[in-house]
C-alpha cells in the first residue's frame, strides 16, 4: 500500500546547543559525524532497515556543513510503532530532528512516529541532528529511510507568493528576486501606490553578497489608517536565516529575527522604527492582505515602499561602543569594523530629550563608494551624509 504524504506538524523549543544527546555504542548503532563543505547528498537508514529494527536502540546522526550551505533532510520510507493509544505519545519507537540555528540554539522537533510519510524539513541552517530511539522492538515495522541534501544557500529562492484568480492583474508585482551583485534597490507593494490586492501573500527575497548585510528603510507606510488592522494587511521584515517551526517555548531573549509592521507610518514615528538591518546577506520581505485598502485610504499613497542597502558592515570608532540598530542587529563582531575602506555614513547623535541630555549614536554604515550621490539615502534613517556635497 502506498504510503500517504501528509504535512508533519513540528514544534520547536529553543534549548543550549551544549544539551547532552546519548546514543548507544552499539556497533549498529554506533555516533556518525557527517560534514561536507561543499553541496552533496546521502541517505539516512535506521538499523537493519528494511527489515524489522530492535529494541533499546539509540542512534544519533549529526550532519554539519559549513554556513555558507543549509541542510535539507527528504523521509523516503517511514514505518514506525504508532503512538501510545493511551497517551498519545511516540513510546515504543521514534524519530527527533534537531536542527541547530545560527546562533546556536537547538529546534527539537516533535517525536515522529507512526506509518505517515513525514513532509520535507527544509532548514536554512547548517547542522542538524537525528535521533533514532526504540523501547520495543519493531516486529512488523521496518523503520526508516530518508535522503539528506547539503545545499548552497546562494539557490534557495523566496516562498512562493499566491495571489487568488480575481487578483491576478497583479501577478507580476507580487514577489520577486534582487539580481547577483545588487547593490540597492526598492521595493514597493503591488498596485503602488493606488490600492494593493486582497487575500495575497508576497515574497521578495533580498540576497547579497556573503561578506555583507542588508538595511532597510522604509521610505513609506500605509496599509490601513490604524494599527489595529493587522489583520487587513501587514508587512513582515524577515531574517534570511529564521527557522521557521511553531515554537512553544519561546526564548526569554527578545526574537530580533522578523519585525512587523501594520497601519501607516504615523505609528512608527520614532527614528529608527522604520529599519531593519539583517543579520546576515539574506532578507525575506513578505506582505499579507485580506481585504483591500479601507475606504479612509482614499487620497492617500497605499501600500510601502522600501529601500535596501548593501552593508560592508558597521564603522564603530569606539570598540567598546554599542551602538546599533537595536530592532536587528545580532552583535556580529565579524562585520563591525574599525575601519572602512569604501564609504563611511557620518552618522550623528538621536536625542530624543535634548535638553535633558537624553541621545545616542546613530550607527555608521560601511557602504559602497559607488552608491554615494547616487540619489538615493543609503545611510541610515536620519542620516543623509552619503547625498551631501553632491554636484
Amino acid at each position: 500500500m502506498r504510503q500517504q504524504v501528509t504535512t508533519a506538524v513540528l514544534l520547536f523549543a529553543f534549548v543550549d546547543v551544549t544539551r547532552t544527546l546519548t546514543s548507544s555504542t552499539t556497533a549498529e548503532c554506533a555516533d556518525r559525524h557527517i560534514f561536507s563543505d561543499r553541496p552533496s547528498a546521502g541517505t539516512l537508514e535506521s538499523p537493519a532497515f528494511p527489515t524489522p529494527y530492535r529494541s533499546g536502540l539509540s542512534c544519533l546522526i549529526n550532519i554539519s556543513t559549513i554556513a555558507s550551505n543549509v541542510i535539507h533532510l527528504t523521509f523516503l520510507s517511514f514505518d514506525l510503532a504508532e503512538n501510545n493509544r493511551y497517551s498519545g505519545q511516540c513510546l515504543d519507537a521514534y524519530l527527533l530532528v534537531i536542527v541547530v540555528d545560527r546562533l546556536g540554539k537547538e529546534h527539537i522537533g516533535n517525536r515522529l512516529c507512526g506509518t505517515t510519510l513525514p513532509s520535507k524539513i527544509e532548514t536554512m541552517q547548517p547542522t542538524v541532528y537525528v535521533q533514532f530511539v526504540t523501547t520495543a522492538p519493531g516486529r512488523h515495522h521496518r523503520g526508516f529511510r530518508l535522503r539528506y541534501e547539503i545545499i548552497s544557500e546562494a539557490v534557495i529562492k523566496e516562498p512562493p507568493s499566491y495571489l487568488p484568480d480575481d487578483e491576478k492583474m497583479f501577478e507580476h508585482e507580487c514577489g520577486g528576486a534582487t539580481k547577483p551583485g545588487q547593490l540597492t534597490g526598492e521595493i514597493v507593494s503591488p498596485g503602488y501606490p493606488d490600492t494593493y490586492p486582497r487575500n495575497a501573500t508576497c515574497y521578495w527575497l533580498i540576497r547579497v553578497d556573503p561578506r555583507q548585510r542588508v538595511y532597510i528603510r522604509l521610505a513609506h507606510l500605509h496599509l490601513s489608517s490604524t494599527i489595529a488592522e493587522c489583520e487587513r494587511a501587514s508587512l513582515s521584515i524577515i531574517d534570511g536565516y529564521k527557522h521557521r517551526g511553531n515554537v512553544f517555548k519561546k526564548d526569554l531573549t527578545a526574537d530580533a529575527s522578523e519585525a512587523r509592521f501594520c497601519g501607516s507610518q504615523l505609528y512608527y514615528m520614532e527614528e529608527g522604527m522604520k529599519s531593519y538591518l539583517s543579520s546576515a546577506n539574506r532578507l525575506l520581505v513578505r506582505l499579507n492582505t485580506k481585504d483591500r485598502p479601507s475606504i479612509s485610504t482614499t487620497g492617500q499613497r497605499v501600500g510601502f515602499k522600501l529601500i535596501w542597502t548593501a552593508v560592508e558592515g558597521l564603522f564603530d570608532e569606539n570598540p567598546h561602543s554599542s551602538s546599533a540598530l537595536s530592532s536587528s542587529d545580532h552583535k556580529d563582531d565579524s562585520v563591525q569594523f574599525h575601519t572602512c575602506t569604501e564609504f563611511t555614513c557620518q552618522g550623528g547623535q538621536i536625542c530624543v530629550e535634548q535638553d535633558q541630555g537624553v541621545c545616542a549614536m546613530r550607527p555608521q554604515l560601511c557602504i559602497h563608494s559607488s552608491l554615494v550621490c547616487n540619489g538615493v539615502q543609503n545611510c541610515v534613517e536620519g542620516d543623509y551624509s552619503d547625498e551631501q556635497h553632491c554636484e
